[in-house]
């Protein structure tokens, strides 16, 4: 419920503002805006009210909004009057340059906005992050690290020629998967080893990445495999003797100097078997044997260490002025990574279209409890989300207005409203058969 409840805060605050830019553009050219409204009001609205010469409402379908600018093809297909010569207050009457701009409003603001949210966030709450030379042990990784070229304990040390100072793990897997990253170099027992990163590799990680992702993150700091505490659906280890702050030194003569996920994956090929656990005690090693029961207690029914030591966490302030510059380039790095998404969601060998997702999976990335800073946060990604989404260039959304007005731009031959009407229609069609399957997608995955 919280999840839902700040995901309808979120895209509320996002298309009001979205098409307040609209507006806002097309009042200061002397366009007359007829409707703006909050979620779609088809057949009926829960609310609205008309002040001046503008009805202000909320529809009853949360699918976006709109603003019905007086003279424009929009999502209401409502195309009367559009037969006559255009009047002086319509956005059809207006130079191509000035409906480019009214076009593009609602995207300006969404950059803006995200800019803004960005950077007001590091002046309130500061940042926090893990320095990368805490990582003494260096790093664990999943299948998708192996297939990378990654080995458990590797240090991290540049990618393209930049150096690594934060160990953020969202922005290194962003510059590695989709930003175009080609040499990754890391420490490896003392020695600068040089990784090569190819788009065939980035095609089999993204079309595998659900299959990955089960094991664990693909690149996590690497700890000593310490038992903090039971699982309360599992007596096994308890019943054989493990104590807390036993670590785990080897299963079956092999050596599981960290928590990794090669380490899990080895311990879960085991099931029903009988295994040899090595355990450091206080200093002593201890063999531990016994049989493994059934799936659910494959891992022994233990907790492990967390993923870093918080202790090694350090804070960054920001001031007034120094947040901006900050929140510019958090905003160029998200625009970046979004676009670096795009170009594998429409690649063909990378599949990356089987991890589009709805609703469902939007609302997922909010927390379960209310925290304002990660809300925040999230509602700057999904303004530039919706910013690029709405510059594509299909008839219905913004992209494709702008597109249409910068041909008539070039061309200075305006478009027929018979075609422009026909555009708007297929663009529909793209539009709501993307919903579809985006959602669909979501419902697939919580049954899988």
């Amino acid at each position: 419920m919280i999840q839902a409840l700040q995901l309808l805060l979120s895209l509320s605050l996002l298309v009001t503002l979205h098409e307040l830019g609209h507006y806002i553009a097309a009042k200061a050219f002397g366009c007359k805006v007829e409707k703006f409204y909050l979620f779609i009001d088809w057949n009926f609205a829960l609310f609205k009210k008309k002040i001046g010469e503008t009805e202000y409402g909320i529809g009853w379908l949360p699918l976006g909004g709109y603003v019905k600018i007086a003279g424009i093809i929009d999502e209401s297909l409502d195309t009367s009057g559009l037969e006559k010569d255009p009047e002086p207050w319509e956005l059809r009457a207006k130079p191509a340059w000035q409906r480019l701009i009214v076009f593009l409003g609602g995207v300006t603001v969404n950059f803006i906005l995200a800019f803004f949210i960005y950077s007001l966030s590091l002046v309130y709450w500061g940042e926090t992050y893990l320095p990368n030379d805490k990582l003494k042990n260096g790093v664990v990784v999943n299948t998708a690290g192996t297939e990378l070229g990654f080995l458990d304990g590797d240090k991290l040390v540049s990618i393209d020629g930049v150096q690594v100072i934060d160990f953020d793990i969202a922005e290194i897997m962003n510059s590695i998967l989709f930003q175009g990253a080609e040499e990754i170099i890391v420490d490896r027992g003392g020695d600068n080893i040089t990784l090569r990163v190819t788009k065939d590799k980035i095609n089999t990680i993204i079309k595998n990445l659900q299959e990955y992702n089960k094991e664990g993150l693909i690149m996590a700091p690497a700890n000593p495999w310490t038992i903090t505490g039971f699982a309360s659906d599992s007596t096994l280890a308890e019943s054989v003797g493990l104590l807390i702050g036993d670590r785990i030194t080897s299963i079956n003569m092999r050596p599981t100097p960290y928590n990794s996920p090669s380490s899990r994956l080895h311990l879960r090929s085991l099931a029903n078997q009988n295994i040899k656990l090595g355990v450091s005690r206080v200093g002593l090693d201890t063999i531990f044997e016994f049989s493994l029961g059934e799936k659910s207690e494959i891992m022994l029914g233990i907790t492990g260490p967390p993923t870093f030591n918080r202790e090694d966490l350090e804070r960054k302030d920001y001031s007034l002025l120094s947040c901006f510059p900050a929140g510019w380039n958090k905003t160029t790095d998200m625009v970046s990574s979004y676009l670096g998404q795009l170009k594998v969601i429409f690649n063909p060998k990378s599949h990356g279209y089987k991890h589009v997702g709805g609703v469902i999976s939007i609302g997922k990335m909010f927390p379960e409890s209310w925290n304002w800073e990660v809300f925040w946060n999230m509602t700057a990604i999904l303004s530039i989300i919706l910013a690029i989404m709405n510059l594509l260039p299909i008839p219905a959304l913004d992209g494709g207005h702008a597109l249409i007005a910068i041909g008539e731009m070039i061309t200075g031959k305006k478009i027929p409203i018979k075609i422009l009407e026909y555009l708007q229609v297929v663009g529909m069609v793209m539009l709501f058969t993307l919903l579809i399957y985006a959602n669909g997608m979501d419902v697939v995955r919580l049954f899988n």
